[in-house]
């Protein structure tokens, strides 16, 4: 889903690699609202200008990274933002994930590599969706948005910060919490069972011994959970 004319800041240290990509996104349909090599002068633009999306470079100008500064970003202005860097080592992978980002592009990248994560990261945070009208939505599988109906989501399971979908044709990995996945499945049939895992009442099978099966899914129920799973389902 692409928002037309969504504000988008660069935040960049290789000139060249910053005019390219504000090159691609005018090309989309963007609206570039600036290019910062450093996260001071980053965190001034954010602070004028309000972008709906930032593109975060890890390597920048100065002694503070983008790593940093996605850490400021989430504390003074919870925007969502994309890393874009040729670090893909498992330390930084580490550090990065801790940030919660909007997407991860590993340099070099496609143009479909950084048009795939703006649209997924700005579908995420748009309002313009009613979760509770919503009977579809777009994951990232590989380079491309897949659609799934709502009504073909098995359950969710909490990864860290990450939330992978089991859908009754495949399973995919969204760089979003369970809580914030759990916003946006306002269903009745989306129960919460666990702290890991919330599921599609439709899909159970068997409630048996603290435990949960949809088809060859074992889920644990949580203690704290179980009077509310009980009252919502329907028993003879």
């Amino acid at each position: 889903m692409k928002i037309k004319k969504a504000k988008i800041l660069i935040v960049e240290d290789e000139p060249i690699i910053a005019s390219d990509i504000e090159m691609i996104l005018e090309d989309l349909g963007y609206n570039v609202i600036g290019i910062e090599d450093n996260a001071e002068d980053a965190l001034i633009s954010i602070n004028n200008n309000t972008p709906d999306l930032i593109l975060l470079d890890i390597n920048l100008e100065g002694d503070v990274d983008g790593i940093l500064l996605a850490k400021n970003i989430n504390k003074q202005f919870k925007i969502p933002f994309v890393f874009l860097t040729s670090n893909a080592d498992k330390l930084t992978i580490n550090r990065v994930k801790r940030t919660q980002p909007a997407g991860f592009i590993v340099k070099p990248f496609s143009e479909k590599d950084l048009q795939s994560n703006i649209e997924i990261a700005l579908f995420s945070n748009t309002e313009t969706l009613e979760p509770e009208k919503a009977t579809i939505f777009f994951v990232k599988d590989g380079n491309s948005l897949v659609k799934v109906k709502i009504e073909e989501l098995l359950f969710a399971k909490a990864d860290d910060n990450y939330t992978r979908l089991f859908t009754t044709s495949k399973n995919y990995m969204l760089s979003s919490t369970l809580k914030k996945i759990e916003g946006k499945l306002s269903s009745a049939n989306f129960i919460r069972i666990h702290r890991s895992y919330i599921i599609n009442s439709q899909f159970i099978d068997i409630i048996k011994d603290g435990f949960l099966y949809i088809g060859k899914h074992q889920l644990p129920i949580g203690r704290s959970y179980q009077e509310t799973l009980f009252k919502k389902i329907s028993k003879l």
